[in-house]
């Protein structure tokens, strides 16, 4: 009996041990392949469906019995709070939990075989050891990255091209879902990341030889980046009032109305506007035409006829007309237009969002040496981010992108070198292009750390969490 005994611990406890794997694995398989479909766009049903015939494609019901207790209960569309860590019914549907059993809830327990036999020979007091009741869970969530963060990087769907002298300081990450080339003596700071689907498109270049720091910075990523075309799209109708207002409202929330005369004074009626953020509907020759702008508020620009773009700053270095200059400095304001930008050599932009929605073969945003929009001197306000916007690509000197800036392009970002040796300094600048990015030499790029907004494409990730409070894998035996 003791032999027996013995051997049916090792036998039976062995088989015990296989199924807790084979469930946990099929469960963690189900959710991820159902949280896959929820960040495809796709429905919950979607989801569920996907999750369901994994369980099946990887543990057979004729192979295995049943393994729900109630498939709809046991199979679940969920939220999960990254910050709380927990699940809960309600909030929007970005995680799967898939839960499996062996028990008596599936009416399908693990059987024993030597275990049984002790069971049968033991004389007096019989302990039933005939079945294993087995349980286990598994949850994936489609949930923002805590790698990096997306007010502090360059990220692009395309390559990610640098070329050399440029430092990037701690906590700030640069990401591309192709490849990243850099030729050499590029720096990376601790805790400084470099990732991409596969280090390996990297070549030799991800590595201290070349650039020092760039093998304690890298690290393989597959970052689900938000289509910016529908993002622009968000932003833009926010901002003009036809769908839900939220960033809108959060970004001028500490932005006061300033004073209207300068658009009274261009014929607009002032008498209806009353509260920030509110729309005001402009042709392009009017808005250039202020000698202020207004801050606190929503400015629609129309290009119409041959103008096809807005003049921020003296145009191509002429005086402006003494009626004029009012785009020479703007701050507090939104922009939304159907022009192309273009900042000449003394243009200011702070504290504003300005997305042009052209869409072009030619770049709709451009600068001239000399054109800032940030801010400078390493200043870290959230309050006084800017951000560009644009539907065509930014071809920008070094200069143009200073502090506390962002910028959101669905094209290409090319941000060239100093036409000097001087090296530019950036603090809390992010770059987010659906093409390729390119930045030349003798930059610094350092974090602000500040917290994104809804002006900020989403990065996210698909990842197996284990919430506080949720049990996953428990046995017993009856």
């Amino acid at each position: 009996m003791a032999v027996v005994l013995i051997g049916g611990v090792a036998l039976d406890g062995t088989n015990l041990w296989r199924h807790q794997q084979l469930l946990k694995q099929t469960a963690d398989v189900a959710a991820h392949a159902g949280t896959v479909e929820l960040a495809k766009g796709n429905s919950a049903d979607e989801a569920y469906d996907r999750a369901r015939a994994f369980v099946e494609q990887n543990m057979p019901s004729t192979w295995y019995g049943n393994l729900f207790g109630n498939p709809a209960a046991d199979i679940r569309v969920v939220h999960y709070d990254p910050d709380s860590d927990t699940l809960d019914i309600t909030g929007p549907q970005n995680a799967v939990l898939v839960q499996l059993h062996r028990n008596g809830n599936s009416q399908n327990p693990v059987p024993t075989f030597m275990l049984r036999l002790a069971d049968v020979l033991t004389m007096g007091v019989v302990t039933d050891v005939s079945d294993w009741n087995v349980y286990t869970a598994g949850v994936t969530a489609f949930v923002g990255t805590k790698k990096c963060v997306s007010t502090d990087g360059l990220y692009a769907r395309g390559e990610l091209n640098l070329t050399s002298s440029s430092s990037f300081g701690s906590g700030y990450c640069l990401h591309s879902q192709d490849k990243i080339w850099m030729p050499q003596q590029n720096h990376f700071a601790d805790r400084a990341g470099l990732s991409m689907p596969n280090l390996d498109a990297c070549g030799s270049k991800c590595d201290d030889a070349a650039n020092p720091g760039a093998t304690a910075a890298s690290f393989e990523r597959n970052l689900i980046m938000e289509d910016l075309s529908q993002h622009l799209e968000n932003v833009e109708q926010s901002f003009l009032g036809t769908s839900d207002t939220t960033i809108r409202d959060e970004f001028f929330q500490n932005k006061p109305v300033g004073d209207l005369s300068p658009l009274a004074a261009i014929g607009v009626d002032t008498s209806t506007i009353s509260q920030r953020g509110e729309t005001v509907n402009l042709s392009q020759s009017d808005f250039e035409a202020l000698t202020a702008v207004p801050s606190g508020l929503t400015y629609n620009v129309s290009c119409t006829g041959g103008g096809k773009e807005i003049q921020f700053g003296t145009p191509n270095g002429k005086v402006k007309p003494s009626f004029g200059g009012g785009t020479v400095n703007v701050s507090d304001i939104a922009v939304i237009t159907n022009c192309a930008l273009d900042f000449g050599s003394d243009s200011r932009v702070e504290s504003s969002v300005i997305l042009t929605n052209l869409e072009s073969s030619n770049a709709s945003i451009n600068a001239s040496s000399g054109a800032q929009v940030g801010t400078s001197g390493g200043m870290c306000d959230p309050d006084a981010q800017s951000t560009i916007l644009g539907k065509s690509d930014m071809h920008v000197p070094a200069d143009f992108a200073g502090s506390n800036v962002s910028f959101v392009v669905d094209g290409d970002i090319h941000l060239s070198a100093s036409s000097s040796s001087t090296t530019i300094n950036h603090s809390g600048i992010s770059l987010h292009a659906s093409g390729e990015i390119k930045v030349a030499a003798n930059h610094t790029f350092d974090p602000c750390n500040n917290p994104p907004s809804g002006l900020m494409p989403a990065l996210k990730v698909i990842r197996h969490v284990e919430p506080t409070g949720n049990k996953f894998a428990t046995t017993a035996t009856n």
